[in-house]
């Protein structure tokens, strides 16, 4: 008689064998635990695959308190948490064989400011525009730190008096440049447009 191992844990087909010769009785050979003489389903396709499992979802030792059923398998699929968006690692939480849990999706964030919403990733405006705004401060302010560098040895230049007309030409052009980069966050599109003020050569 064949049989069918299938994973304690699992329940998914592991390898086929024979089942052991009974000498009590010759007509009903031994079978093993976690082995069925059941052939799986021949009709499994694309992400899905068979398990011998009990009317609970668990592997049965005894093959006769179960029955192969054909579940989701999302092992060969990146997942993402729905919290997040941050990859998940299969584990303990979740193996990968069988229904995804709630807290998982195989739908990846398009962006930071997506939210997991009613079984789908739904873009929230409002924090969409808080990390525009966020970033565009960030940028302004690495520009800011940048021109405060260009200023500081010309302004010593400027109180000494020594000053040639270009470098108070330059001295000029980068102050309007500082105060123009100051102003973005009043401009109207902000921070969805913004019209940067360009660095004098």
């Amino acid at each position: 008689m064949v049989i069918y191992n299938y994973h304690p844990a699992s329940g998914e087909l592991l390898s086929t064998g024979r089942a052991d010769d009974n000498p009590l009785a010759p007509e009903e050979p031994i079978v093993p635990g976690y082995a069925t003489p059941t052939a799986p389903p021949a009709d499994v396709t694309g992400n899905s695959i068979a398990v011998y499992r009990d009317a609970s979802g668990i592997p049965p030792q005894n093959w006769e308190a179960g029955s192969w059923t054909v579940t989701p398998d999302y092992r060969s699929v990146p997942l993402y948490r729905t919290a997040d968006g941050s990859a998940f690692e299969f584990g303990e939480e979740y193996g990968g064989i069988g229904d995804l849990p709630a807290f998982l999706t195989d739908e990846p964030r398009p962006s930071p400011a997506h939210v997991w919403t009613a079984d789908e990733w739904v873009l929230d405006e409002a924090l969409e525009t808080e990390q525009l705004a966020a970033a565009a401060r960030a940028q302004r302010d690495a520009l800011l730190e940048e021109a405060d560098q260009l200023i500081a040895p010309l302004m010593d230049g400027f109180v000494l008096g020594e000053l040639t007309l270009e470098e108070e030409a330059r001295l000029k052009a980068l102050s309007q440049y500082r105060k123009a980069l100051r102003a973005i966050t009043t401009q109207v599109g902000f921070p969805r447009t913004i019209n940067w003020p360009v660095k004098p050569e």
